[in-house]
């Protein structure tokens, strides 16, 4: 097999990433639960919204921020994706990703009361569990950049409660990643607060 791929890889290096782009979605969506089925009866329509949600965090996870900056902008505007919780229901709701390439998980809980995001907690969890923001050596790690998730995250969630609104949301110098990553769990939570009770 691997010599098949080394061929494809040869003759066709799109249609490579493509296999490896697969592979990986695959392997995320079979581990378990895939969350992400909640957010389908969003656009029940459309049989790629799921698809383009999937996608997007696999470029996030891969691309120029530019390019991040982009696509977000584009998915947002292309399935009318909730930024903030006017009109959504009162309630406790949780955005998660699947898991990316080094085995996170993006994760956040918000609770709206009268169409505002009253309460917000973020992280990215390793697949055992493990949270970034607990992880102090990961944290000791990253302090070289000038912040950590213990410092990062807690910024992002302030900004929203302050901002309301996702896209407004500013980016903690040193964690620009995951910033989006932040707006995507963030966006899956509002989903889930416009189609469930």
């Amino acid at each position: 097999m691997t010599g098949g791929i080394e061929i494809i890889k040869m003759k066709n290096p799109t249609l490579a990433i493509l296999i490896i782009i697969g592979i990986c979605l695959t392997s995320s969506c079979s581990n378990g639960k895939d969350e992400l089925n909640m957010v389908k009866p969003f656009r029940p329509d459309d049989k790629y919204f799921k698809s383009a949600l999937v996608t997007f965090h696999f470029m996030l996870e891969t691309s120029p921020v530019n390019v991040v900056d982009s696509l977000f902008n584009n998915l947002v505007n292309k399935y009318d994706l909730p930024v903030r919780a006017e009109g959504a229901k009162d309630g406790a709701f949780r955005g998660v990703s699947p898991y990316d390439a080094f085995d996170y998980r993006h994760e956040v809980k918000i609770k709206i009361k009268d169409s505002k995001i009253i309460q917000v907690e973020y992280n990215e969890v390793k697949r055992k569990g493990i949270g970034k923001r607990e992880d102090s050596e990961y944290c000791d790690e990253m302090s070289i950049s000038g912040t950590t998730p213990a410092i990062a995250y807690p910024a992002m969630e302030e900004d929203l409660l302050s901002h309301q609104d996702l896209r407004k949301v500013d980016g903690v110098s040193g964690a620009t990643y995951s910033l989006y990553r932040f707006r995507f769990a963030v966006m899956v939570a509002l989903i889930q607060a416009y189609i469930y009770e």
